[in-house]
């Protein structure tokens, strides 16, 4: 019976020296994060790398140690190679979930606290992962979570708000733009709005002229602003005695 045996010692030193260079590694990057303004994206690849880092250790180690202990290596790792591809196969829907949120991260597609629509739900980022995203709805506080793969088609809505104003074809289009003015004026006093401009006509309709302005704000307050934005509108109409058209149809009797 041996009671030296080398093998033992040093499978321990290879792990001890693999757990020193990961915490060095994991602490390095820690102090890099605290000191620096490190957006959602970096911190996420980050982390995405130390756990990389930290499990490629393991599997070296491991392979080391089967190494030292006279296993053939080799032999494990065309084993490995086939149990990769059953799983790659059975797994195909998980492996493009964790392909896209890496492309998510990388490539900036959207950030957390970036306001998107994906099939129809306007909601907040509030954590990206690698399998799965998870927005906040922007009007009914709902968490709605996504698969990566779903994501190739979500919308990144912007910081503006566009509104058309529909207008009487017999309105004076200075008098118009006047009134315009007062309500971009009023609009601006709203809170959370940036700044409203008139961008001019927008459309000649069937019934109606219709005059943009544009609101710009954070996408999580448009819904609202929006909704206070055209009391505003109705009001102003109202006290100028100016209606809004609607469609008519006119019926002829022989």
């Amino acid at each position: 019976m041996k009671i030296f045996d080398y093998r033992f010692y040093e499978s321990l030193i290879i792990i001890l020296l693999s757990i020193v260079v990961y915490f060095i590694f994991r602490e390095l990057i820690n102090k890099i994060v605290k000191k620096s303004n490190t957006n959602n994206k970096r911190i996420t690849y980050i982390k995405l790398i130390r756990s990389i880092i930290k499990y490629i250790l393991i599997f070296v180690d491991l392979l080391y140690i089967l190494h030292l202990y006279g296993v053939n290596v080799t032999s494990i790792a065309a084993g490995l190679g086939i149990v990769t591809l059953v799983v790659t196969l059975s797994l195909q829907d998980a492996l493009k979930d964790i392909i896209m949120g890496f492309n998510l991260i990388i490539d900036d597609y959207f950030k957390v606290g970036d306001i998107i629509i994906v099939d129809n739900f306007k909601g907040k980022v509030i954590e990206i992962g690698f399998k799965t995203t998870k927005l906040k709805g922007i009007d009914n506080n709902n968490i709605y979570i996504v698969a990566n793969r779903n994501l190739s088609s979500a919308l990144n809505i912007s910081n503006w708000l566009d509104i058309n104003i529909p207008l009487p074809y017999e309105e004076k289009i200075l008098k118009v733009e006047e009134l315009i003015n007062v309500i971009i004026n009023k609009i601006k006093k709203l809170n959370k709005v940036e700044n409203v401009e008139y961008k001019g006509l927008q459309e000649f309709s069937d019934s109606a002229i219709y005059y943009k302005i544009r609101i710009f704000v954070s996408p999580e307050f448009q819904p609202q602003i929006e909704r206070d934005a055209k009391r505003i509108i109705k009001l102003e109409l109202d006290d100028n005695n100016i209606c809004i058209p609607y469609m008519q149809i006119d019926i002829h009797k022989k």
